[in-house]
C-alpha cells in the first residue's frame, strides 16, 4: 500500500492502537505530521568495525557473526547477565547484556548481526548492552542514528522504522520557498533536508539538512512579521501633535539630565506617535538605564493631545512602584488599577477620574487586558517587560473594531543583540538605550566560594549597620520545595540566627498576599526592614535606592540574563553597590556564566556572552514571538537569522503582496490560521 502525505500513521508498520493514540498526544495523526517530528539529537554509529578491530572508549558499530551465547546469575543480586561473542575474520569480541535474558531466546548462533554501543574495558575488551540490529541492515546501527523523543507505548525503533518507511512521501511535499532564495543560499530541497534529518548519511548532510530547516522556520518568522506590520498600516491611530514647547518643558523640569540615548529614543517615539497608523515599537535598555521617564515623556505628550495612556506592568509590586514615579515624572494624578484592588466598574473612582478627566494616566497590570477593562479614548498603551507579551496580544490591540487602534510602546529591560532582538521582535521598530545614567559606579561582582562565605556576610552586616540594605534573593520558597537548593524560609532563619543576627529581616515571595507583599516592599523602601530575602520577585523594576548590596544565594541555577536583572536592583544612586554570587555546585558552565558577571556590569555584553554558553533550545516560542515555536532554530544562529531577514526583505520589495509566490502566500496563511486555532 502506497504511503503519502495526508495517510493515517495507523497505516504504517508497527503503529497500532496504542502506539496510535501515544503519536496522537503527540500531535502527530498524520503522515505529514510525523515527517515533521524532527529527532532531539542524534547517535554517530557511522564507524563500522570488526570485532577484532575495536578499541577501548570508541562508539561504533561491529558487525559479525554470533559465535555463542548463554545467560548466567549475578553473584550478590538477582540480576541475570548474558554473555556472547561476536566474530568475523578480524577476530572476536564479547557482548554483555544485562537483565535481558529473553535475547538468549531470541539470538542464535550462526547469525549475523550489528550491534552499536561503546567499548569498554572495565570487564575486559566488550561492548556491553549494545542495540542490536540483525542482518545487514542500517536503521539503528551502522550510520548517525535519530534520536525522537517517546511518549506512551512507543518504542524507539518502532518510530524509527516508522519514519522511514514515511520517507518517500516527503517527495510530495511543496517546496514553499522560491528557487531564487534557495540558490542564493546554498540550501538543498525541502525533501532532501527531511531526509538528511531523519537519517543522514554523512555529518555533512545532517548539517545541510539543519541549516535548510533552520531557515524555513526563521524565513516563515520574518513573513509573518511582515505581514503584521503591512496590516498596522492599513489601521488609523489617534495622531499625537508633535508638541516640541512641551516635551521641552518637560525635560527641563526633571531632576536630572537625560543621556543623549534617552533623547534620540523620546524623538523616535514622539515622531511615531505623530502618525496615522499606530506605532510599535520596542524600548530595550539595560537595567537602569531610564525607560520608565522616556515612556513619561510620551504619556505626557498623549495626555496634552486630551487622551488617555494606559501603563501595564508584569506584577502588581512594579504597578504600585511605576504609578509612584510615572506620578512624579508627570507631575499629575495618576491612576492605579490592580486585580487586588477593586476592578473598574459604575461606581469605581479610577474610573470617575478617568471619564472626569481628572486623569490621563492608568497603571495596572498586564491582567487589564486579560480582564478586558473598557477604557475609553485610549492613545497609548505602554508595555512593560514585553517578554511576557507576544506578538499576537500586540496585534490583538488593533482590532478596536471601527475606533482608532492605541500607540503601542513595549519595553524590555532584557539586553538582546540588535539582530538577535530584530529577529525575535520582528514586528516592532526598535530604540535602544545603551548609556547608563552619569554618576552610577560599576557594582563590584564577586563570586564567592564557600570557604569565604562568613568574611562576605561580615561585609554584608557593617554595610547595613552602616545604614545600607541589602538583598538576599534564593531559588525557592520553601526548602520542601525542591532537594539541593536553600529556600528563602530556610536562609532567612540562618541569618536572623547567625551572622545578620540582630538586624531586621524580612522576607518576599510569590506566596504571599498582595498586600503582604506590598507591605514587605513598603517596609524596606522606608527602611524599616534592613534585609530582605526573597525570590525572584524582585527580578525586574523594584527600585530601592537605599539598597547597595544583592547576595545571590545558588547563582549557578540562574541564568545570566536573570543574574544580571538582579544584580541591577543595587547601584541606583551614587553609593558603591555590591554583587556577591554564592554557589552551590559549579560545573564548568556555570562556572563561566558567574565569571561573566565578575567580568562585565554591560548587558549588552553580557548577552553576547550568554549566546555563546548557552546550549541550543528554544527560548523564542509563544511566550515571546507568539507564532508556532522554533523546533530547530536556536538564538546562537544570528547568521542564518540574518540571512532570512534580509531575503524577506528583497522578497517583499519586489512583490509586497507576494501575487508571485503563492506558496510563500499560502505557508504564511497557514501558520496564521494555526496561531488562531491555538
Amino acid at each position: 500500500m502506497a504511503i503519502h502525505l495526508n495517510s493515517s500513521v495507523s497505516e504504517l508498520p508497527g503503529i497500532g492502537g496504542k502506539a496510535y493514540q501515544a503519536l496522537k498526544t503527540l500531535g502527530v495523526s498524520s503522515v505529514q505530521e510525523l515527517l515533521w517530528y524532527v529527532p532531539f539529537r542524534y547517535d554517530d554509529f557511522s564507524i563500522i568495525k570488526g570485532p577484532g578491530e575495536v578499541v577501548a572508549g570508541e562508539t561504533c558499530t561491529v558487525r559479525g557473526t554470533l559465535q555463542s551465547i548463554k545467560s548466567r546469575p549475578a553473584k550478590n543480586s538477582h540480576m541475570k547477565i548474558v554473555d556472547a561473542v561476536i566474530e568475523d575474520e578480524t577476530g572476536e569480541l564479547a557482548v554483555i547484556w544485562f537483565n535481558q535474558s529473553y535475547l538468549e531466546r531470541t539470538l542464535r548462533p550462526g547469525s549475523k548481526l550489528s550491534i552499536a554501543g561503546r567499548i569498554d574495558d572495565r570487564y575486559g575488551l566488550s561492548i556491553v548492552n549494545p542495540i542490536i540490529e540483525k542482518g545487514t541492515s542500517s536503521t539503528h546501527t551502522g550510520r548517525i542514528v535519530p534520536v525522537y523523543g517517546l511518549t506512551g507505548s512507543i518504542t524507539m525503533r518502532r518510530l524509527r522504522d516508522a519514519i522511514k518507511v514515511s520517507l518517500p512521501a516527503a517527495e510530495e511535499m511543496v517546496d514553499w520557498i522560491p528557487n531564487e532564495i534557495l540558490e542564493k543560499e546554498s540550501l538543498i530541497g525541502l525533501a532532501e533536508a527531511l531526509r538528511g534529518v531523519h537519517f543522514p548519511e554523512s555529518r555533512e548532510e545532517l548539517d545541510q539538512a539543519i541549516i535548510r530547516l533552520k531557515f524555513d522556520e526563521l524565513f516563515l518568522h520574518q513573513m509573518m512579521f511582515a505581514r503584521v506590520r503591512s496590516e498596522r498600516t492599513l489601521v488609523s491611530a489617534h495622531k499625537i501633535p508633535l508638541n516640541e514647547e512641551l516635551l521641552k518643558t518637560f525635560v527641563e523640569g526633571l531632576p536630572f539630565k537625560l543621556t543623549t540615548a534617552q533623547r534620540k529614543a523620546t524623538w523616535d517615539i514622539v515622531q511615531d506617535l505623530d502618525k496615522p497608523h499606530p506605532m510599535n515599537r520596542l524600548l530595550e535598555g539595560d537595567v537602569g538605564s531610564g525607560k520608565s521617564v522616556v515612556a513619561a515623556a510620551a504619556i505626557k505628550s498623549v495626555a496634552d493631545a486630551g487622551h488617555i495612556s494606559v501603563y501595564l506592568a508584569p506584577t502588581e509590586i512594579l504597578a504600585a512602584q511605576q504609578h509612584i514615579a510615572i506620578s512624579s515624572f508627570l507631575g499629575e494624578p495618576v491612576s492605579l488599577l490592580t486585580r487586588s484592588m477593586k476592578k473598574i466598574g459604575g461606581d469605581d473612582a479610577s474610573r470617575d477620574e478617568i471619564l472626569s478627566g481628572k486623569t490621563r494616566c492608568i497603571v495596572g497590570t498586564h491582567a487589564l487586558l486579560q480582564d478586558r477593562v473598557s477604557i475609553p479614548n485610549v492613545g497609548l498603551i505602554v508595555v512593560d517587560e514585553q517578554h511576557r507579551f507576544g506578538v499576537e496580544q500586540r496585534h490583538a490591540l488593533l482590532d478596536t473594531g471601527d475606533g482608532p487602534a492605541p500607540h503601542l510602546l513595549s519595553m524590555t529591560a532584557t539586553p538582546i543583540p540588535r539582530s538577535l532582538a530584530l529577529s525575535i521582535y520582528g514586528d516592532l521598530d526598535l530604540s535602544v538605550l545603551d548609556e547608563m545614567p552619569p554618576g552610577r559606579k560599576p557594582i563590584a561582582t564577586a563570586l564567592v566560594p564557600a570557604a569565604q562565605q562568613e568574611g562576605m556576610w561580615q561585609h554584608v552586616r557593617e554595610l547595613v549597620e552602616s545604614g545600607q540594605q541589602a538583598f538576599v534573593v534564593c531559588p525557592l520558597i520553601d526548602p520542601s520545595d525542591k532537594l539541593g537548593a536553600k529556600s528563602v524560609t530556610q536562609v532567612e532563619k540562618e541569618l536572623s540566627k547567625g551572622s545578620l543576627k540582630g538586624l531586621k529581616l524580612a522576607t518576599l515571595h510569590g506566596r504571599l498576599k498582595p498586600d503582604q507583599k506590598e507591605k514587605a516592599i513598603q517596609d524596606f523602601r522606608s527602611g524599616k526592614t534592613n534585609v530582605l530575602v526573597s525570590t525572584t520577585v524582585v527580578e525586574v523594576g523594584v527600585d530601592i535606592p537605599g539598597a547597595t548590596v544583592m547576595v545571590i544565594v545558588g547563582a549557578e541555577r540562574f541564568g545570566l540574563a536573570q543574574l544580571h536583572q538582579l544584580r541591577g536592583r543595587v547601584g541606583r544612586s551614587d553609593v558603591q553597590s555590591y554583587c556577591y554570587l554564592l554557589p552551590d555546585n559549579l560545573t564548568e558552565n556555570s562556572e563561566a556564566r558567574l565569571q561573566a558577571m565578575v567580568e562585565s556590569n554591560n548587558g549588552f555584553d553580557l548577552a553576547e556572552k550568554d549566546l555563546l554558553l548557552r546550549g541550543p533550545g528554544n527560548v523564542f516560542g509563544n511566550a515571546q514571538s507568539g507564532f508556532p515555536d522554533f523546533q530547530l532554530a536556536t538564538p546562537a544562529d544570528v547568521d542564518i537569522m540574518k540571512k532570512a531577514r534580509e531575503r524577506a526583505a528583497e522578497l517583499l520589495d519586489q512583490d509586497a503582496l507576494l501575487e508571485s509566490y503563492p506558496h510563500v502566500r499560502d505557508r504564511i496563511e497557514r501558520s496564521f490560521d494555526k496561531v488562531h486555532l491555538e
